[in-house]
């Protein structure tokens, strides 16, 4: 029953009337469009004339109209000030005065994105509710800052529409967290990155020193100082860190030598508000060169293979004999010494079982001709081989056939927590020396930027502080729903700055870059033909790694994608044309690794199914290869409204037809591309055409009439908003 018009009034009076109290209004609320799971906020403010004692107030996030996340607050608000509700750590650095573990799961945050039924509730210690923001109206903060305007000093119970301004927003910083009406936000505190040991690789017979770039832009940095033990529970130990150069601070004093330890050192800097602390970091040191050389780490390579890390370069003779290495009862096949890394040995075993395993090392002398005698280490052994019978009924299928087989094979896995993706890592994400496989830091055959020990997760303001968990096909085109969230066909560790990068753009090729990441990844506009929307690039060699991964889920999740969103590159589950046609590319430019098929072997044991792409590469042609007319699905946007047919012949070595037809009269652009989403040639380029048959012939030469190499090109037809694209075989 609607209340009576007079008892309305009242009630809206007393709410303006109340103590100082009533004075404390929602000002902002932020979903911006990078990090949004990470460092989208709720600020509230106190438009005076009196502190307000905040003791249990509290903050409510509604989402689709249902309360999501609650922050209770506490302490004193001065008169002027505003303070920030978010998640437990933000990407860009903003401060957060409350902070709630809630808002950082999907629970909190995936449903929160400024459309019908989002905002949030400020209450008061009494429970009751006094200011009231619920968007009527789709994408009223969807990537954008919502800010109450300057003119509004007192709470309404109620969504106005009038009192409140929408501003577009990248970053969450590109927003005002911690100011409203010109008070100053409080200090985000010192920034730490950067922070490398020096020498890179630190030996028991010397010093380390600990290098680290601090910045401040709120404070004067008061001090910066490294804090070490040898347990991860305790660094008992400080050595202050002075200015070297521009924002790089060195340790005064080096760590002191020592051996047969794990030093554990993190880095910590004061402003004249608060402090801040870099993540635990250790490194390993054995005895150095006046005892025998220590195995640091073991860790497998391919299915035969194992590399040992010693603490020190070791003499060849004796690291190249095989008997100086088993595992168990098994004895290695052959031993080689790295001819560049000469403290690494890679040795060949036969017949190690799967799971936990140790090795012992006997007779491995240095360059001195100091003998260890009798090391042991642990390491994992993943089986690789793929179990029998498990691709049963897959013979002689092609296309969504095929595609249906292989969906009832690898679908019902065994479904872990979201959480447990961290502890999976562990096993399934790791590089022989021990360190965490990120994708978007590695440099494969070279040196990476920075690297990971394992639970160095984190959440950093620049590239280097930690990684955490990238959903490479993003949980926005899925709803983040199970068992989705926490399929580690979909999970990989990243570094957390460059996982804030991707964001959830789709992976394509970059025409221009706007962000580039220290080890080449890129973010920018899409040169990848059909598509011309802003993607992310990883670099060349897991850019075949990340392919499968999406055609991973196209299949597992084959008809069971009722609901899903979609994004970019796919209508739910099924990939768009442009996008199965860059991947197949990929697929194909960058064949499966080791280091996919020891992941594949790490995920089976866990989830009980596999990447049947990883351990069939064919598959993908066999399915999305357009040459085959079963690739992907039809995109909605040109179904029925512009075709394009597969060029005849094809593949072709002289020439080809390229046939379209269009609905209506258009302007028509017909192009090749290379498989690095190069244009080679253009066609046709804005010519006016009519409704009807069309065919262009092309005779597999470049704009230049240089004659092209064999090898795969695409063919991009567009003509006024829509497009098409086909995969061409070119053979010489």
């Amino acid at each position: 029953m609607r209340k009576p018009l007079l008892a309305a009034a009242v009630f809206a009076a007393t709410l303006i009337a109340t103590s100082a109290r009533a004075d404390i209004i929602l000002s902002e609320l932020c979903d911006p469009q990078n990090n949004y799971t990470t460092d989208r906020f709720i600020e509230i403010w106190n438009s005076g004339p009196d502190a307000v004692d905040l003791t249990s107030w509290s903050v409510v996030a509604v989402a689709n109209n249902v309360d999501v996340c609650t922050w209770t607050l506490s302490g004193t608000i001065a008169a002027g000030q505003a303070k920030v509700c978010g998640g437990p750590s933000t990407v860009t650095g903003f401060n957060v005065d409350f902070k709630s573990s809630v808002w950082a799961t999907t629970a909190g945050y995936m449903n929160w994105n400024g459309n019908v039924g989002d905002g949030a509730k400020l209450k008061n210690a009494s429970g009751t509710v006094l200011d009231l923001i619920v968007s009527p109206v789709s994408g009223l903060f969807e990537n954008k800052d919502l800010v109450r305007n300057a003119n509004i000093s007192t709470p309404t119970p109620a969504y106005t529409a009038s009192e409140w301004t929408g501003t577009p927003v990248t970053l969450a910083t590109d927003a005002s967290p911690g100011s409203h009406n010109g008070s100053l936000p409080p200090s985000g505190g010192p920034i730490i990155s950067s922070i490398v040991t020096d020498p890179a690789a630190p030996t028991a017979d010397t010093g380390t020193d600990v290098q680290a770039s601090v910045v401040d832009t709120s404070a004067a940095i008061l001090g910066v100082t490294l804090s070490w033990g040898t347990s991860s529970g305790s660094q008992p130990n400080v050595i202050g860190m002075t200015l070297l150069s521009g924002d790089t601070y060195r340790t005064s004093t080096p760590i002191p030598p020592m051996s047969n330890v794990t030093v554990y050192y993190r880095v910590s800097a004061q402003d004249s508000l608060q402090t801040s602390s870099s993540s635990l970091r250790s490194y390993v040191l054995g005895t150095g060169t006046s005892g025998a050389p220590t195995v640091l780490q073991v860790g497998q390579t391919t299915d035969t293979t194992l590399i040992v890390f010693f603490s020190e370069p070791v003499d060849p003779a004796s690291a190249e004999t095989p008997s100086h290495y088993t595992v168990g009862a098994v004895v290695a096949q052959g031993a080689v010494r790295d001819p560049i890394q000469t403290s690494q040995v890679s040795v060949t075993f036969h017949g190690i079982g799967a799971g936990t395993q140790t090795m012992t090392v006997n007779g491995v002398a240095d360059l001195s001709n100091n003998v260890e005698s009798g090391q042991t280490k642990s390491f994992n052994w993943i089986d690789t081989s793929i179990p029998p019978g498990y691709y049963n009924g897959t013979q002689g299928l092609m296309g969504s056939a095929l595609r249906l087989a292989l969906h009832n094979i690898i679908k019902n896995h065994t479904v872990k927590s979201y959480d447990y993706a961290l502890t999976a890592f562990a096993t399934t994400d790791v590089k022989a020396n021990g360190k965490i496989w990120d994708m978007y830091s590695d440099v494969p055959g070279g040196t990476p930027p920075y690297e990971y020990s394992v639970g160095q997760t984190g959440q950093g303001a620049t590239e280097g502080m930690g990684y955490n968990r990238e959903h490479s096909f993003p949980q926005s085109w899925f709803g983040g729903a199970s068992p989705m969230v926490s399929d580690l066909w979909i999970l990989y560790p990243t570094d957390a700055k460059v996982n804030g990068y991707r964001s959830n753009y789709a992976y394509g090729v970059v025409a221009s870059a706007t962000t580039t990441s220290l080890n080449g990844s890129k973010l920018g506009s899409s040169a990848s033909p059909g598509f011309s929307g802003t993607v992310f690039e990883p670099i060349d060699g897991y850019k075949g790694d990340l392919a499968r991964g999406q055609f991973y889920v196209s299949t597992r999740y084959f008809g069971e994608d009722g609901g899903w969103p979609g994004g970019p590159e796919s209508v739910g589950a099924n990939l768009l044309p442009w996008a199965a046609n860059q991947y197949l590319a990929w697929s194909q430019a960058d064949p499966v690794s080791w280091k996919e098929r020891l992941r594949n072997g790490a995920v089976y044991v866990i989830q009980h199914n596999r990447n049947p792409f990883v351990d069939h590469p064919e598959f993908v042609a066999m399915i999305w290869d357009t040459s085959s007319a079963v690739a992907g699905v039809a995109d909605p946007r040109t179904t029925g409204q512009l075709v394009l047919r597969q060029n005849q012949p094809n593949p072709f070595a002289a020439s080809t037809s390229i046939r379209f037809e269009l609905p209506r009269r258009a302007a028509v652009s017909l192009s090749v591309y290379d498989i690095g989403g190069r244009e080679v040639l253009s066609l046709l380029r804005g010519a006016t055409l009519e409704p009807g048959s069309h065919s262009v012939a092309w005779d597999g030469r470049d704009a230049a009439g240089t004659t092209l190499r064999a090898g795969v090109y695409f063919c991009s037809l567009r003509a006024g908003e829509l497009a098409q694209t086909k995969r061409m075989v070119l053979t010489r």
